[in-house]
């Protein structure tokens, strides 16, 4: 773990936390719930907080099977910055894609 992600204590592991079908976890009802009506079917658990149930003491403790969406957030990344600065409190997933990928051909 980094010392970003070990000072920020997993403010980006909660809210609905898409799970796909090709995720290791995606048949785990301890750890994965269907909502009928959302682009996926499935997501993460989430205690009374929205933190994802996965989540102990500020780390994953399903790192190596953790879902690709998880996989994807990169840290210190313009999402990941906003997650920390408290700007962001739910997932905008697809912005971030596009965010990053118009950083990497240098537009800001």
């Amino acid at each position: 773990m980094n010392n970003i992600c070990r000072q920020c204590g997993g403010k980006c592991c909660q809210g609905m936390i898409d799970v796909y079908s090709t995720d290791d976890i995606f048949y785990d009802d301890t750890l994965v719930c269907e909502i009928e009506g959302l682009e996926y079917d499935r997501v993460m658990r989430t205690d009374e907080n929205q933190k994802c149930i996965a989540l102990k003491n500020g780390k994953c403790s399903i790192y190596d099977k953790r879902p690709q969406v998880c996989r994807a957030f990169k840290v210190d990344s313009a999402c990941c910055k906003k997650w920390n600065s408290g700007m962001f409190n739910s997932h905008k997933c697809g912005l971030c894609v596009v965010s990053d990928a118009l950083q990497k051909v240098g537009i800001k």
